[in-house]
């Protein structure tokens, strides 16, 4: 394996009510992209969800892979996924995370891979 793999999601339930808000969730894409020291090369892209399955998803193509974020808006959960052929700061991407989703009641579940 010569090119190296990073991925880490992570799986906000008793999220904030800002799920519900594509203007943030592009914004939230934005800047945690910026903030690891990658660039959108498409996107984002934020797209709403079907009345029975309610909610955000977006996503975005990256210098080195891609970021995407769904929210399902009827149980307040979100997950946000990172996948990059470049290293990166996880618990850089967990803070902006929990800043932009968390409330006090929030769980949050964490899965990284790394294969660097």
């Amino acid at each position: 394996m010569r090119t190296p793999r990073y991925h880490v999601i992570f799986d906000i339930d008793h999220a904030d009510p800002v799920i519900r808000d594509a203007g943030a969730l592009s914004r939230f894409i934005k800047e945690t992209v910026e903030s690891i020291g990658m660039s959108v090369i498409a996107g984002p892209t934020v797209c709403e969800g079907i009345p029975e399955n309610p909610g955000l998803s977006g996503f975005a193509v990256l210098d080195f892979s891609h970021i995407s974020v769904h929210t399902f808006t009827n149980h307040d959960e979100a997950l946000i996924d990172i996948f990059s052929c470049k290293p990166f700061v996880i618990e850089l991407v967990r803070d902006r995370c929990l800043t932009a989703f968390g409330t006090p009641d929030s769980i949050v579940r964490e899965k990284t891979v790394w294969w660097g």
